[in-house]
């Protein structure tokens, strides 16, 4: 029986907690920051799948996009994409000609959450009568279903061709531990077990209507995961109601999600630790637990004051869960939480040590380990600093710059993907191509479900990016056709330009630069250097989106946070990142002659060596903005005859190496010791430029110019 605590103990230990977890950003600016980066990420992957042609709608869930995750917790990155090839089909009259189609099929062997999905002919509603593929499976009475293994298959196979690692969790298949990625179809129409939540009895106001008609709208998906215990799991699917789940989280308060990341510490530290493996609570579980005692409490117990109170009422469900042996879905009541993750001896431990968290009064947040939780509280209680901690700013700048960088690189990456589509084009294709997709991205929108209207400012934002670095390259292709023909460079290409010249810090003002200099316009290339100079400070982050930039481990530059506008919820900075500055093989004629040969770095069997994303862009020339800037003012310096500033540009050039390795801030360290070597070669200093391009080498043994480099000067020598 728990002893007796004066009635105002919870409030002041309430309090302490409210002011531990905001020290690990738990706080509204954090948690819009968190959610605001991972939606734009979602509609920037979403965006590049359509522009490539991939009907696949992207969505994040979970930990991170919820904002519901500390920097202790390692939580990972949750990924569903959605295809939309596939009609998925309730009855015979969804059937849709020309299209895939497979019908839900609620067999006896089914649970309350599982259904099959039967092919349908795409020609008429009628059953198909022999396999289509590989995944279809005919069953004892002759009908063909889809079996959930497909996933799975292609991902071990793109794993094993491109010797990465394969990770498999349920319906979950990733090449990192920190990604779990599903693929799953959207449900026409909600399904039947999910219609009982709408319409059962409540005790508040919450869910409210209007939440109740816009998840309503949202629906529910199909995941290739059978049930835990089902003979026949190979050819079940699950109903996931991930977007209405999210959508009840982004509906909570802040003291909401304060009781939700607690009971998920003390699942961390306390109750799974206690488990031994014998089972395991999830954070699901614990959300499960919030969203029924968020009805059920009235508004008046979330508060501040009252947080304590909430968080054993939530644990209270979980010990009565425990001891009635079914842990209730909260929208689908019939599904079991406890299948497959504890068994009734297990559920028995669970319940003891539930029983000391709760006769303790959540004593034992005190020893929870992540972030320092406990340490915090009891700074909290005792004035003086038990030990040094990391402050509270200092952690909101490091989730902070963390987002920026992620975000940053994905959008990286989507440029280069949808680029890597017209790796063969001609120039004059090229310019074609870039052309169409930039007039159809500006009139065109995502094809998005209708209840996803808030998704559309989004869409919008990240649309605009794309086209600023579509038209960095259309710009600089277009130019280069201009400078092999000896054109001049007309006012539309440089309105081009103008266009992307905000994309980021450097880089399209670089290629610009670059550009000029080719042409022979020595002070306009000295200008718009001296302009990307004064901007590259030393807030300025390097972005890399060849995959050689984790944006998981980088630690981003401190100084970079600090310039964020406390209100301010987009994290991009987009003047304050600097690219990496990329020409294709299009567009060689703007760029300095030395880089044409990382256009053609491979030597011998070099190639084979090259991963799936190498593939494409070791054909073209890549470099990090700063040490490309020293580059560029070197060669204008030389032809303008301005000896003192191509020396001082060298001695850049050096040290922009030198700190950009030692930083973190160089992601192709072996072109830019390649184009301080080429430097050295124009000073007559020969032997020295040999070391520097052996040296590049050291770094970087396979597809590095500096083997033909190296080649090349010692049969000079």
């Amino acid at each position: 029986m728990a002893d007796y605590v004066p009635g105002w103990f919870y409030g002041v230990m309430s309090l302490r907690l409210i002011a531990a977890l905001e020290d690990l950003g738990v706080t509204e600016i954090i948690i819009g920051r968190r959610r605001h980066m991972f939606l734009q990420d979602e509609t920037a992957e979403t965006l590049t799948n359509q522009i490539c042609g991939r009907p696949v709608v992207c969505y994040h869930f979970g930990s991170m996009t919820e904002g519901t995750t500390t920097p202790g917790m390692g939580s990972d990155i949750d990924t569903l994409g959605c295809s939309d090839s596939v009609n998925i089909m309730s009855g015979r009259p969804d059937w849709k000609r020309g299209k895939e189609n497979l019908l839900m099929v609620k067999h006896a062997t089914c649970s309350p959450q599982h259904y099959r999905l039967q092919e349908i002919r795409p020609d008429l509603p009628l059953p198909l009568t022999f396999p289509r593929s590989e995944f279809s499976v005919r069953d004892a009475e002759g009908i063909i279903y889809r079996s959930n293994r497909a996933a799975g298959t292609f991902a071990r196979q793109y794993a094993s061709e491109n010797n990465t690692h394969y990770i498999n969790a349920g319906p979950s298949h990733s090449t990192s531990e920190m990604f779990d990625c599903v693929l799953a179809y959207r449900c026409g129409t909600l399904p039947v077990e999910c219609e009982s939540w709408f319409t059962r009895p409540r005790h508040g106001i919450w869910p409210t209507q209007e939440m109740l008609q816009t998840a309503r709208e949202l629906g529910c998906f199909l995941i290739p995961d059978g049930h835990c215990d089902s003979e026949y799991s190979s050819l079940e699917w699950r109903v996931s109601p991930s977007l209405i789940e999210r959508h009840l989280m982004f509906s909570m308060h802040l003291i909401h999600m304060h009781g939700y990341v607690t009971l998920k510490l003390l699942k961390k530290d306390i109750i799974n630790p206690y488990l031994n493996g014998d089972g395991k609570l999830t954070s699901f579980h614990c959300k499960t637990a919030l969203f029924y005692a968020r009805e059920q409490l009235v508004s008046e117990m979330w508060t501040a004051d009252y947080l304590i109170d909430c968080i054993l009422y939530c644990l209270n469900l979980i010990r009565d869960w425990t001891i009635s042996g079914h842990f209730p879905h909260y929208i689908m009541d019939e599904v079991n939480l406890f299948d497959g993750k504890l068994n009734s001896e297990q559920r028995v431990r669970l319940r003891t040590i539930l029983d000391i968290i709760l006769d303790t009064h959540l004593a034992l947040l005190a020893i929870v380990k992540t972030d320092d939780l406990g340490v915090r509280l009891l700074n909290n209680v005792y004035t003086v600093g038990i030990r040094d901690m990391k402050p509270r700013r200092a952690i909101h700048q490091e989730i902070t710059g963390f987002l920026s960088v992620y975000g940053n690189v994905n959008l990286s990456i989507g440029i280069r993907t949808i680029l890597t589509q017209a790796a063969d084009h001609t120039p004059d294709e090229l310019c074609l191509y870039l052309h169409s997709l930039i007039n159809a991205m500006q009139f065109n929108q995502l094809h998005r479900h209708d209840s996803e209207h808030a998704l559309c400012r989004l869409d919008n934002v990240n649309r605009d990016y794309v086209i600023g670095y579509l038209q960095q390259h259309l710009a600089s292709t277009a130019a280069s056709i201009c400078l092999s023909h000896g054109m001049p460079i007309g006012n539309r290409i440089l309105s081009w330009y103008s266009d992307a010249i905000d994309t980021d810090v450097a880089s399209t003002r670089l290629k610009l630069a670059s550009m000029f200099f080719c042409k022979g316009y020595l002070q306009m290339t000295a200008a718009v250097l001296e302009d990307v100079e004064r901007r590259y400070d030393n807030t300025v982050q390097a972005i890399c989106g060849c995959n050689r930039m984790d944006p998981l481990v980088t630690q981003p530059r401190k100084i970079l946070t600090e310039l964020l506008n406390e209100g301010n919820t987009d994290v991009l900075m987009t003047n304050r990142v600097a690219y990496c500055v990329r020409f294709l093989r299009q567009e060689a004629y703007c760029s300095p002659p030395i880089l044409h040969f990382e256009m053609v770095r491979g030597v011998g069997d070099d190639i084979q060596h090259r991963d799936r994303n190498e593939r494409v862009w070791m054909n073209w020339a890549v470099v990090d903005a700063r040490p490309f800037l020293h580059y560029l003012q070197y060669l204008t310096f030389r032809d303008l005859g301005l000896r003192h500033k191509q020396l001082q540009a060298l001695q850049s050039l050096f040290v922009s190496i030198v700190d950009g390795i030692e930083q973190n801030q160089a992601f192709h360290p072996e072109t830019a010791a390649n184009l301080l070597a080429h430097c050295l070669e124009m000073e007559g200093q020969t032997n020295d430029a040999l070391r520097i391009y052996l040296a590049s080498q050291d770094l970087s043994p396979r597809n590095n110019a500096a083997n033909l480099h190296i080649h090349r000067l010692t049969n000079e020598l």
